[in-house]
């Protein structure tokens, strides 16, 4: 059961009213419908202020709610003896709380040189990741988090300087489909801190937040003091507002959006998305934009597009040229969005293509490639009434092969001879001629013998190593993808030839 209430359409600001939190917290809970009645919750905990004081609100409403409480808290390993002094107040908290601690710890700056990411983005993932991990692990409904109505007015200014539409203004959700929650989120950081000094609650204090080196920083230290003092008193409440507004506009917004993504786009594998291009020009401007950032959104990527990024995605959708790829995401190591003729494919990043050579043993024999392809070897006798095989199958002439065969990519200056051509030419301009995107090229395996290639796998077989009508025998290569990068390749390379 989930509840349901009225809150004035307004953040409590003033910390005199820090007595009324409590209620004033319940009732948002309330008319937000974040917890049902017996909802196991998560209760994320930094030791700050903000989830200190979510923590003990939790525990007072919770008889009157009817909830299961229990905490979690990460160490991002950035803050050295600080970092372990707020793990330990963690669990001392929960100790004294009686409730159960799940802590983790990871080192974020080692997985930011990994995932080639910056610092905060990585240490945020990490984090995030492991709540959730923890809160479907251990079977909670909810992942509660601190995020105020402080944060939300950082959140928009933020986006608003970076480049953001209505989708990016409106901030926050009070509650999302992944189980996340934020009862705070209509509540200033000032009241949470005299609220704090009235219950004489304990709580750390991270002195990087006072760093200029970040940009979230800056606006909330220089830039919005500013425009309060020189502009608006009352900034925060009016942004607030205007984000509330947006925020009911953009629950009508999303289902015309789920409306139009169902007419244009479909599933080619995972994690990639096909977009009917020509389905897609149909729709109006804004709904374009829109489905954009859905497909980016269903991919489960951590990005928030700026307008700049759409509008790259739509000029990349509006080329007359097939072939173009964008990269999302710092260094490009999240999301490519692609086009190939009349369709734009939006996928987790591909990953690096392989150098590997994979050596193919002789007749029968299964091998699975570094790259992560699966390759079967089999001899049989040639029928010549036999059926053309399909694109992941390879029928050689053995008479015209010399053995071993090996498997690789692309390399440059590779030459290859397609059947029923009248001689060899460059591999790149064979793929042009094939409308083989640039991008998708160097994913394509190839098959080679003697140094020659004999198969470009999906695409086209080498004259060279046809079957003749006197053959007698036939050596047949099965190709299969391995894993999910090589099905998302294999997948829009057969959509592409229009298999």
């Amino acid at each position: 059961m989930s509840f349901s209430g009225e809150v004035s359409p307004t953040f409590l600001e003033d910390p005199a009213a820090a007595g009324d939190l409590p209620e004033w917290v319940l009732t948002y809970a309330r008319r937000e419908g974040l917890f049902a009645t017996g909802d196991r919750v998560l209760v994320a905990v930094s030791g700050g202020p903000d989830s200190v004081a979510l923590l003990h609100l939790l525990v007072r409403l919770a008889p009157e709610i009817g909830l299961d409480l229990g905490l979690a808290h990460f160490d991002h390993g950035l803050r050295g003896e600080d970092s372990r002094a707020d793990a330990d107040f963690v669990a001392d908290l929960a100790r004294r709380l009686r409730l159960p601690c799940h802590q983790g710890r990871c080192q974020a700056r080692d997985a930011a040189r990994r995932d080639k990411v910056s610092l905060q983005m990585a240490a945020r993932k990490l984090r995030l990741q492991f709540l959730q991990d923890t809160r479907r692990g251990h079977g909670y409904a909810k992942l509660a988090l601190g995020h105020t109505a402080d944060d939300q007015v950082e959140l928009f200014w933020l986006r608003l300087l970076r480049g953001a539409g209505l989708e990016g203004l409106k901030g926050m959700w009070p509650a999302t489909p992944e189980g996340l929650v934020r009862p705070l989120l209509a509540v200033g950081k000032a009241v949470l801190l005299a609220w704090l000094e009235q219950e004489a609650l304990p709580y750390r204090l991270d002195a990087s937040n006072l760093s200029r080196a970040y940009l979230r920083n800056r606006v909330r230290l220089d830039l919005l003091p500013h425009l309060t003092r020189s502009y608006n008193p009352r900034l925060a409440q009016t942004i607030w507002r205007t984000q509330s507004l947006l925020q009911e506009d953009e629950r009508f917004l999303a289902r015309d959006t789920a409306l139009a993504w169902d007419r244009v786009a479909r599933r080619l594998a995972a994690d990639c998305f096909a977009l009917d291009l020509n389905r897609f020009f149909s729709l109006e401007k804004a709904t374009q934009r829109r489905v954009l950032r859905a497909g980016v959104g269903r991919l489960g990527a951590d990005l928030s597009l700026t307008a700049p990024q759409v509008a790259s995605l739509m000029a990349l959708a509006g080329s007359e040229r097939s072939g173009g790829l964008i990269s999302l995401g710092e260094k490009g190591e999240n999301v490519q969005v692609a086009r190939a003729g009349a369709v734009l494919h939006i996928m987790k990043a591909l990953p690096d293509p392989p150098r590997e050579t994979t050596l193919l043993p002789d007749c029968p024999a299964t091998v699975e490639s570094p790259a992560g392809w699966r390759w079967q070897m089999s001899r049989r006798a040639h029928r010549p009434g036999d059926p053309w095989p399909p694109p992941e199958v390879a029928w050689l002439n053995p008479a015209r092969v010399s053995l071993p065969l090996t498997a690789r990519n692309w390399r440059p200056g590779d030459r290859f001879w397609p059947l029923g051509a009248p001689g060899p030419k460059k591999l790149q301009d064979f793929l042009v001629d094939a409308k083989i995107p640039r991008w998708l090229r160097p994913h394509i395996p190839l098959v080679a013998a003697a140094g020659e290639i004999v198969w470009v796998a999906g695409v086209r077989l080498a004259d060279p190593v046809k079957l003749l009508p006197a053959s007698r025998e036939v050596l047949e290569i099965t190709l299969a993808p391995a894993n999910a990068d090589t099905a998302r390749i294999w997948e829009i390379l057969r959509r592409v030839r229009g298999g």
